[in-house]
């Protein structure tokens, strides 16, 4: 991938996020915390570990390695998410976290410097995940552990539905990653896969929308809408969708399922 193609996708992960830092944010630290808490008990961090939390976003899984590891680096590529995560830093008094502004393509990091590295959630915004889980694999330490999390698409011939309504909510959505295609792309990677578990949650259209920073006149939550009641009859898109009226002549709401792979890997 051409390095003009990575910087316009920078661009537009720092757009996105840039735009919806407090309404992301606000979903994360309410809806994230059981995730955050997957990604820790999976990653196994130790009182003496240096732990390493990837696109870090307003520091949800941060803390809850900061809790359990002797030092904890927060990397992100967008500066308002990483304000964001300064001020939960400081609202719990860490004084064991860093946060750097940077890229996951190119980590600030030295050869096999961290003792355990988790990233939640981002892999689908990434053109190059091969070479953001080598460089992973390169800064993390033999017999050092990862916690990896991203959404997936139950069955294989969903992903195209799928990517086109996540696009239409998220322009730098990239790609869906496939059942099987998650665990697969981290073995390539030269980590070795020791657990894998997928998670289905229900979740509420107009929740997932806000969270992304979208009002109900916004042109994207139009479409998004649209695309998502065309897959209600044939269950297009994996997202198993289903409307459920409102009183009063409101708008049903959409209800969804929303599937995520956590997978659970180690440095040879």
């Amino acid at each position: 991938m051409s390095d003009p193609v990575q910087r316009e996708q920078n661009e537009r992960v720092r757009e996105r996020f840039t735009r919806s830092a407090e309404a992301f944010a606000r979903f994360a630290v309410l809806r994230r915390t059981g995730d955050a808490g997957m990604l820790a008990r999976l990653a196994d961090p130790q009182p003496e570990d240096i732990a390493l939390d990837l696109a870090c976003g307003p520091g949800t899984f941060t803390m809850a390695l900061a809790q359990q590891a002797r030092q904890v680096l927060g990397l992100d590529l967008t500066p308002a998410l990483l304000d964001r995560a300064r001020q939960r830093v400081n609202e719990h008094r860490a004084t064991n976290v860093t946060l750097i502004c940077g890229d996951a393509t190119a980590l600030p990091l030295p050869d096999e410097s961290i003792d355990v590295a988790v990233c939640g959630y981002s892999f689908h915004h990434m053109t190059e995940p091969l070479r953001v889980l080598e460089e992973l694999a390169r800064v993390v330490a033999r017999g050092g552990r990862l916690a990896l999390l991203d959404m997936i698409v139950p069955r294989d011939e969903d992903a195209e539905a799928t990517d086109e309504i996540e696009r239409a909510r998220d322009i730098s959505h990239r790609h869906t990653f496939l059942r099987g295609e998650f665990p697969e792309i981290i073995e390539r990677a030269g980590l070795r896969v020791r657990a894998v578990e997928s998670v289905y949650r229900v979740r509420l259209f107009s929740e997932w929308m806000r969270g992304a920073g979208w009002a109900p006149a916004d042109p994207a939550w139009r479409n998004t809408r649209r695309l998502m009641e065309a897959c209600l009859a044939d269950g297009a898109a994996g997202f198993r969708a289903r409307l459920h009226p409102a009183g009063g002549g409101a708008e049903p709401e959409i209800e969804f399922v929303q599937s995520s792979m956590f997978v659970a890997a180690a440095k040879p």
